[in-house]
This record gives C-alpha cells, sequence and structure tokens, in this order.
C-alpha cells in the first residue's frame, strides 16, 4: 500500500491548494524550544502545512523553524508551505482581529498566510495585555452583542484576504447553524471549518454540510483525545475493532485513523512532538474497503466530544450536547 500523504492535496474555493496532511503546533504547556524543533522535524519529514494560532503563544518557534528550514534547503520555497493561524475570541473586533493578524505575522516572520481563521464561534473581553478578560468567576466575559453578529469579524477577515495578507480564510468550531448565518452575510466564503473529528466524533451531519456548500473540513484531534469517554472510560486508542484494523493491516492505528480522515474527503492535522511519530504520522497508507467500512462502524452512532472549553469560556458553543 503506497503512502498518499505526501502527494494528497485539496482545493479551497478560492482556487488555492491545500495539502491533505497538517502538521499540529499546538504544544501542551512544552517547554521552550520544543515547538521549535518539533516543526524542523516536520518539515524534514515532508510535512509542507502547519497549523498555527496565536493563543498557541509558540508562533516565534514556528517562525524561526520555517526560516531556518528554508535557508538550509534552497529548493524549498515559502510558496511551498501551507501555513494557517487563527484569532482567539477576545480579539475579535475588527481592529483587533487585524492586529492579532499583524502579530501572528511578525512572530511567523512572514508577509503573506496562506489560511487565517476565526478560532471560535463567539467574542469575549479582552484586558490591557491583550490577553483574555477573566471574570469574577474566573470564567472568560462574553461580548454578548458581537457574538449574536459575527458579520464586523467577517469583514475584518475579508479585508485582510482581499489585501493578499491571507490567501484564504475560514472558521474553526462552527456549528451548521453559524456556517447558515455566516453564509447568508459573506462576501467571501469560508473556505474551512476546522472541527474535531475522529471516530469517536465522527461529525457526519456539519462534515456533510461542510462539503455540500463547498467549505473544506479540517479534522483536529484527528486520532481522538488521551482523553476517556467519561461515561464508559474508553478510549479511542483501545477500542477493539480499531486495534484489530490496525493489526491486520500492519499500520499502527494513528494511521489508520488518518487514513481514514482523508478517504472521508478532509484535511487531518494530527500533532506530536516525539520525532517517531511525527515520521509514523506521514507514512499514510490507503484504506482497503474493509477497513474503511470496520472503522466506519465504530464510528456510527456516536458522539463523544473531548474539546470543548466551556468552563473556561463561560460559553457552550454546543449546549444541545449538555
Amino acid at each position: 500500500m503506497a503512502p498518499l500523504a505526501n502527494t494528497k492535496t485539496y482545493k479551497l474555493n478560492n482556487g488555492v491548494t491545500i495539502p491533505a496532511v497538517g502538521f499540529g503546533t499546538f504544544a501542551n504547556e512544552g517547554a521552550t524550544g520544543e515547538t521549535y524543533k518539533a516543526v524542523t522535524h516536520a518539515l524534514n519529514t515532508g510535512y509542507r502545512h502547519l497549523d498555527c494560532a496565536w493563543f498557541y503563544q509558540n508562533e516565534a518557534e514556528v517562525g524561526d523553524a520555517v526560516h531556518d528550514f528554508l535557508k538550509s534547503n534552497p529548493s524549498v520555497k515559502r510558496s511551498d508551505l501551507f501555513i494557517c493561524t487563527k484569532v482567539w475570541p477576545h480579539l475579535m473586533e475588527p481592529e483587533d482581529i487585524k492586529w492579532s493578524f499583524n502579530n501572528s505575522l511578525q512572530k511567523l516572520r512572514m508577509d503573506y498566510i496562506d489560511l487565517f481563521l476565526l478560532h471560535w464561534p463567539f467574542a469575549v473581553e479582552s484586558n490591557e495585555d491583550r490577553m483574555p478578560k477573566i471574570g469574577a468567576d474566573g470564567k472568560y466575559i462574553l461580548k454578548k452583542g458581537l457574538t449574536e453578529n459575527l458579520e464586523p469579524s467577517w469583514r475584518a477577515l475579508e479585508e485582510i484576504n482581499r489585501s493578499g495578507k491571507a490567501k484564504a480564510i475560514g472558521c474553526s468550531n462552527w456549528t451548521i447553524e453559524g456556517l447558515k448565518k455566516l453564509l447568508s452575510y459573506a462576501e467571501v466564503k469560508p473556505a474551512v471549518n476546522q472541527i474535531e473529528c475522529h471516530p469517536f466524533l465522527p461529525n457526519d451531519e456539519l462534515v456533510q454540510f461542510c462539503i455540500k456548500n463547498n467549505i473544506l473540513p479540517e479534522a483536529y484531534s484527528p486520532l481522538g483525545s488521551q482523553n476517556q469517554v467519561p461515561t464508559t472510560g474508553e478510549t479511542v486508542r483501545e477500542n477493539k475493532t480499531l486495534k484489530e484494523v490496525a493489526e491486520r493491516s500492519g499500520h499502527d492505528l494513528a494511521q489508520v485513523l488518518l487514513a481514514w480522515g482523508l478517504r472521508r474527503g478532509y484535511v487531518v492535522l494530527p500533532k506530536s512532538s516525539t520525532p517517531k511519530r511525527i515520521d509514523s504520522n506521514w507514512l499514510i497508507p490507503e484504506l482497503s474497503d474493509e477497513d474503511f467500512e470496520a472503522v466506519q462502524s465504530v464510528a456510527k452512532g456516536r458522539h463523544t466530544r473531548f474539546v470543548n472549553m466551556k468552563d473556561t469560556f463561560g460559553y457552550n458553543v454546543w449546549p444541545e450536547e449538555e
């Protein structure tokens, strides 16, 4: 089975080409230098798509890694790379979005970004240090008006897109309802919607809605999460059927899960700081029909979300899941 990670790409709705496999740069309180090392290893392995965010607070390390890699690999140009970054909910006022974008650009040491996303579909207050303002209850303070109508925020993204500094724009963690509203006023349609997606949260309806509306889904946490399902204590990596598929196909489970995502027609964004895992996550096989259907059978009827920061946000994007 020939790996396809190295070659598969998608075309966004504005004609921009995006590599189907991206490298997630989110670092869990990682030590200084960890992101630099991981990104450098990923680029040397062959990854050309990096998924970043202002809130990850490590864009400078990503920028240094890219800068040094391009310097020592003259055959690779900046135009061969695809860089995405995002704006956090406390910077959703139009002027703040522009500030966040330029701040990311500066830290990444770039003069343009390939994809710029609204990280979450709501807005909160910021403090004088340009960090989220925390209320008396220890949670973010919601900006109700802007949250109910994010059109001004989207207009700021459209402006950045028209300036040529962001080749494409999109969103992350948006629901079908939110996307319908956005599509009703968007002059530039969102090119992607980045969402949590794995066999415990296949998100079929949302994935199909996006594809139907020419919005490319991107899967974060495509390997499931390290968390257990609160109700059953089950984890994605301990699922019997998934382990059997991995064993009989001769691939590790992560490779099977990434292959499943690609076969469903969206971008997958694995993240790791371990060189060995960065390598193996790049070597994604074509899944046989039998193996694909086996993973589908695990996903069927499931809807277990691992990433919901409602206790930090003081706002729940998915109240119907309670």
